[in-house]
């Protein structure tokens, strides 16, 4: 930055010097009647080469710095983009669950690029153009202070134009970059909901709703073009005006030998080289708007909280898997109580089944196990030490979740299964995928482990999504396994190999499995029954079914009565 500083600053030297030079070739040279014609010729002659090398001058500066200032803007935008995903990364599922992908995407991408030109248009060129108007002002003094102070109105005009220009442009940008984070969110949430959409010839209504936020922004764009489009017309009204008072005022001073022609002639090229930059601010100033209002949207997300990591030098290891809810409350939205005082407990060598209707709180209880969100009133304790006391990361890494939409990432299945770790061999994952029976079904496939994985793990199957990440967090040498739906969308064969890698899991580590269909929690060693956030039934199958409770309810529903007697 300084070094394109130091080009700018000489570019403006550069560009102060034409006006004068051939201010002298007039007044020396041209209309000088004391000089031969031969020795005018030669003044003119050696103005005209001064003028070359001053253009020449000129050209390369103006080279270095675009070189230097596209650097910069690349440079910049490229850390801004660095440092905006790596805390993205850090938030909380909190932030995901208020905030569209879209509206993420756009700020990573779209937003930084408008950043990027400001540092590579903008920044070096309002260095410049400030320097580029105080050395003009000081020349238009030296040359005719009498000149100058007769235009002098002009200045303030100009500034209180870029005032209330500064004041509605702001305005409308932000207008168009909320316009654009809700067009990008709407397209982002529009294709991954696709076959929705055509199962139920939902096209006409996405269609008409697409319309109405595009209409949104396009009316804020044309907002924009209003605003620009009356400050560009404005500035060269105030340009012409001015020049009206430099001819009149000028030609009484020409006609009173208060001015000479070269004078007068440099003054009007000063007031040209004045204009320019105050054009050339209008649209950088428009620039410059776009950016305020991408800026701060970028800087808003950097102002999100973190996900909290723990305790510094946290314990790093889960020794056994208990899992221990005590007097656990927890809402989404500190309104409504997803769970209220849930006393829990999980331990190794037991499959626990956990069963409820849709909204009971089920899935809640494996985000809090898994610390991606934090209870407001109870404690959540793992080997008897508070979840807060682990190192969050490797809490995670020994607590897996199965969940019920497997995501899996453009690649090869090996990478999914390893998550990318390359140290990681590929014997390994063989073994992890033999140990939850899945290795032949894999194999199947036309490239085994080496198959390639498309957007979000299109042409694989769900039972072989769950298979897979049942499988990674066997590798990855997790403690405490959690089942969330996951043979709820797959087939009979399937199933049952989940079923079979669960319970040979259970016998050395903590199962959970949260189950919407009974059948698959049959043989689970103890259910435990959600309803309206709270626990109300805990024991076996036959155990629930005997009370007549909540579970025989639930069961009552899914299988026919006759089934029960």
């Amino acid at each position: 930055m300084l070094l394109a500083i130091a080009i700018v600053l000489t570019l403006t030297y550069f560009a102060l010097l034409p006006p004068q030079i051939v201010r002298k070739a007039i007044n020396d040279y041209i209309v000088s009647e004391q000089l031969s014609s031969a020795e005018r010729l030669a003044g003119i002659a050696k103005q005209a080469t001064l003028f070359l090398l001053v253009s020449g001058g000129i050209f390369l500066f103006e080279y270095l710095s675009i070189i230097v200032t596209t650097y910069i803007g690349g440079r910049v935008v490229y850390n801004i983009r660095r440092e905006l995903y790596d805390h993205v990364l850090k938030l909380p599922m909190s932030f995901f669950d208020k905030h569209p992908s879209g509206q993420i995407t756009t700020r990573i991408t779209s937003d930084t690029q408008n950043v990027q030109e400001f540092f590579t248009s903008v920044i070096t060129s309002i260095v410049n153009d400030v320097f580029l108007l105080t050395g003009v002002i000081v020349m238009m003094w030296r040359i005719s202070s009498r000149l100058f102070l007769d235009i002098a109105f002009i200045f303030p005009l100009i500034i209180i134009a870029m005032g209330v220009f500064r004041y509605f442009d702001i305005r409308a940008y932000r207008a168009v970059r909320t316009g654009i984070a809700k067009i990008n969110a709407y397209i982002a949430e529009n294709l991954a909901g696709m076959p929705v959409i055509k199962l139920f010839n939902a096209e006409d209504f996405k269609r008409k709703e697409f319309d109405k936020i595009n209409r949104e922004l396009f009316k804020a764009r044309m907002n924009q073009l209003y605003v620009f489009g009356i400050f560009r017309p404005l500035i060269n009204f105030l340009h012409y005006l001015t020049m009206t008072f430099i001819i009149w005022y000028g030609s009484k001073y020409l006609l009173g030998k208060l001015l000479n022609f070269g004078d007068l002639f440099a003054f009007v090229s000063y007031i040209d080289t004045f204009m320019r930059p105050i054009e050339d601010l209008s649209e950088k100033y428009d620039i410059i708007q776009n950016t305020t209002a991408s800026a701060e949207k970028i800087f808003a997300l950097l102002d999100e909280a973190q996900e909290p990591q723990g305790e510094a030098g946290g314990k790093t290891e889960i020794e056994h898997g208990v899992i221990e809810f005590r007097n656990v409350w927890f809402s989404y939205d500190n309104q409504r109580w997803v769970l209220e005082d849930v006393n829990l407990k999980f331990q190794p060598g037991e499959l626990v089944a956990i069963v409820g209707e849709t909204g009971a709180g089920k899935t809640t209880i494996m985000n809090l196990i898994n610390a991606m969100y934090r209870p407001q009133k109870g404690q959540i304790l793992i080997d008897g030490i508070p979840i807060e006391k682990y190192d969050l990361q490797m809490l995670r890494r020994c607590v897996s979740a199965v969940p019920q939409d497997v995501i899996l990432f453009t690649g090869t299945l090996l990478d999914n299964i390893r998550l990318f770790h390359d140290e990681i061999d590929e014997e390994s994952v063989r073994k992890a995928l033999e140990e939850v029976k899945a290795l032949d079904i894999i194999e199947r496939l036309p490239k085994g482990i080496h198959t390639e994985i498309v957007e979000r793990g299109k042409g694989i199957s769900a039972g072989e999504r769950q298979l897979i990440a049942l499988a990674r967090a066997v590798l990855f040498g997790a403690k405490v396994f959690i089942l969330d739906e996951a043979t709820s969308n797959i087939d009979v064969e399937t199933e049952h190999r989940i079923q079979q890698a669960v319970r040979n899991l259970s016998r050395n580590h903590t199962v959970i499995m949260i189950a919407h269909r009974l059948s698959t929690v049959v043989e689970a060693d103890r259910i435990i029954v959600v309803s309206d956030g709270k626990i109300v039934e805990e024991g076996k199958h036959f155990e629930l079914l005997r009370k007549r409770g909540a579970y025989y309810k639930l069961y009552e529903i899914q299988f026919a009565k006759e089934e029960i007697a």
